[in-house]
């Protein structure tokens, strides 16, 4: 016995004609018929006696229609709630994301999140820390994932993970035997930096400060990292960057060495906008991945 059978023995009863149900149903008088019958066959008891007039529900038939009825109605209203919850307008949620921390934060969790809030669209960009920032400014995207912003005046900032920062160099600079380095190793080295659209750039510029010097520079790269491998492989300069983003295992004449400096990392989160109110959506993506990253760190320690 199903809810098909069922339903089909309401509409029977309704219409005391099989070939009224089936017209309402829009199935074949044959195919009500056959599953009656079947139904009938599983009870072990006919449901149904027929007159000139029509066809009419036996004494259990009578009995089993009331009950049938509201299991149907139930089935029904079931399947209403359900496509209800697929269907209904989903809550669109803009989020940028800065170079290198779509790689962090992973495309395969975001699937997760998408298949877990399935009431959430979300749409997805790259753009520099500095686009991240104005487009979290003015509306054009709900939140960023990008390195912490100087200036939170503006932003309420999230943190989520800190990386360290190591030197990439040629295997023929004297640095390469080292085990790991300091700022002050770095004063008389030439530079292949990334240009000021990235925050890291800032952060790495305090510490030449600190460090007592004013980079060098050989080559200035706005967005291609491997124009930078290549100019270290050619041994023009040392490149600076974040050591779980660095990628150079084709290169053969290249080596990253630790910079060894206590507060010199890689400081990304989320950023909104400040005293604006948070979309559920925003709310609930950032708390998704604070969270899944708090159980990562916990692991990871244990």
């Amino acid at each position: 016995m199903d809810i098909t059978s069922l339903k089909y023995f309401v509409k029977v009863c309704q219409n005391n004609s099989f070939s009224k149900a089936a017209q309402e149903l829009f199935v074949t008088q044959q195919a009500i018929s056959r599953i009656i019958k079947n139904l009938e066959k599983e009870i072990g008891a006919p449901l149904f006696y027929r007159d000139s007039k029509g066809v009419y529900p036996t004494e259990l038939g009578k009995y089993i229609l009331p009950k049938a009825e509201v299991l149907v109605k139930e089935f029904e209203n079931f399947v209403a709630e359900i496509n209800d919850m697929v269907n209904k307008k989903k809550e669109k949620l803009r989020v940028g994301f800065a170079p290198g921390t779509l790689q962090v934060l992973g495309v395969k969790e975001i699937v997760e999140f998408e298949s877990k809030y399935y009431d959430i669209e979300i749409e997805i960009g790259e753009y520099t820390d500095v686009d991240c920032e104005l487009n979290v400014l003015n509306g054009f995207l709900d939140l960023a994932l990008t390195v912490r912003p100087k200036d939170e005046k503006r932003f309420k900032y999230y943190h989520l993970i800190k990386e360290n920062l190591i030197a990439i160099v040629n295997k023929n600079n004297p640095l390469s035997h080292k085990k790991s380095i300091k700022f002050e190793d770095l004063k008389d080295e030439k530079f292949i930096i990334l240009d000021d659209t990235f925050r890291i750039q800032r952060v790495l510029m305090e510490h030449f400060k600190k460090a007592g010097f004013t980079p060098n520079v050989y080559y200035k790269s706005s967005h291609d990292l491997n124009v930078a491998y290549d100019f270290v492989e050619l041994n023009k300069g040392i490149f600076v960057f974040v050591e779980k983003l660095t990628h150079v295992e084709k290169y053969n004449n290249i080596c990253c060495i630790p910079i060894d400096e206590p507060d010199v990392f890689w400081d990304v989160g989320f950023i909104v906008k400040k005293n604006t109110k948070i979309s559920p959506a925003a709310e609930k993506f950032i708390n998704y991945f604070l969270s899944k990253n708090r159980s990562r760190t916990t692991q990871s320690s244990n």
